[in-house]
């Protein structure tokens, strides 16, 4: 049986990923480990999983885990800063994000765990080069400290493979929105829909123009475990829509919900990339890879913050 360590597995892509797992895989799912620093009290939906509160940068968590299960695969989901704002700390973000990697690929080395699976930014890594429309071959040129990092862990991965026999997988994501989404900070849809229907304003970067590739959170579930079962691996692939969404039209979006809903707009951010949509040609030649609508992930997307305002009053 596939054992597998899902680090930073109880954020919003692993508890999707979770959620996918539990009502789709009922052949052959694999026994799931999560480590993660905070666990939420939502873990009590997923019983067959195993919650673990730690830091993956913690080597002896990481060795004791590796010595009690004996993982065949390792899903690295971490992240433990905000794109926007990683810039005004750069010595953090390399000491929580690119050495805490390294550090779990040592310990992958020491116990034979030979497969790893790593979520990239393809919102990150591109930059603003032309052109818009980014293939993997294209050349990155990432213009955060997010982006740089997580463009760096790739290739720290690729260089793991070459030395030590690592079978990889590294995932360049578009922007993801959907269920179990509970972040304040990152992920604009959901937090567009939860300020909406909060009677608060939404702050806009720039003037909204900003174009980017939206992708159901659902749907990246599907896609890493149709990889993960297909055992795709020492490739570079993009998830995403392969279109683009400005944040004008999210807005728009929502108000066809929330007519009142109001925007602050402010200066823009120059580490913000201002467009940028995903060619998954490549991805669509390992699996059949189809689209949840934008309208009916935008209805899901909006019932569950429905949802959850309800629960908190």
């Amino acid at each position: 049986m596939d054992k597998i360590l899902v680090v930073g597995g109880a954020g919003f892509l692993g508890f999707n990923l979770l959620d996918y797992v539990q009502q789709h895989v009922l052949d052959g799912a694999p026994e799931m480990v999560v480590l993660s620093q905070e666990i939420p009290e939502s873990s009590i939906h997923f019983p067959d999983v195993l919650f673990v509160e730690g830091d993956y940068s913690d080597e002896n968590t990481l060795t004791h885990l590796f010595e009690t299960h004996r993982f065949t695969h390792v899903f690295h989901f971490a992240s433990s800063i905000i794109p926007a704002l990683s810039t005004q700390n750069i010595q953090r973000d390399v000491e929580t994000n690119l050495l805490p990697t390294i550090g779990l690929m040592e310990v992958m080395k020491k116990f034979a765990c030979t497969n790893l699976l790593y979520l990239s930014s393809g919102g990150a890594v591109y930059g603003n080069e032309l052109p818009t429309h980014k293939k993997e071959s294209q050349a990155c040129q990432p213009i955060s400290s997010y982006g740089i990092i997580k463009l760096a862990v790739e290739h720290y991965i690729r260089l793991y493979a070459n030395l030590y026999q690592i079978d990889y997988l590294i995932l360049r994501l578009s922007n993801p929105f959907g269920l179990h989404h509970r972040s304040t900070t990152q992920g604009v849809i959901n937090i567009a829909i939860r300020k909406a229907l909060r009677g608060e304003s939404l702050v806009v970067w720039g003037d909204g123009s900003q174009a980017k590739d939206y992708l159901f959170a659902e749907d990246i579930s599907r896609a890493i475990m149709d990889l993960f079962k297909a055992r795709v691996c020492n490739q570079t692939l993009n998830i995403g829509s392969g279109k683009t969404m400005s944040l004008l039209e999210i807005i728009a979006l929502v108000k066809t919900k929330v007519p009142h809903f109001q925007v602050e707009f402010m200066e823009a951010m120059p580490t913000d990339v201002q467009q940028v949509s995903l060619d998954i040609t490549a991805l669509r030649k390992h699996i059949p890879f189809e689209l949840t609508p934008i309208a009916e992930a935008f209805e899901k997307t909006f019932a569950y913050e429905q949802a959850v305002l309800a629960s908190e009053d």
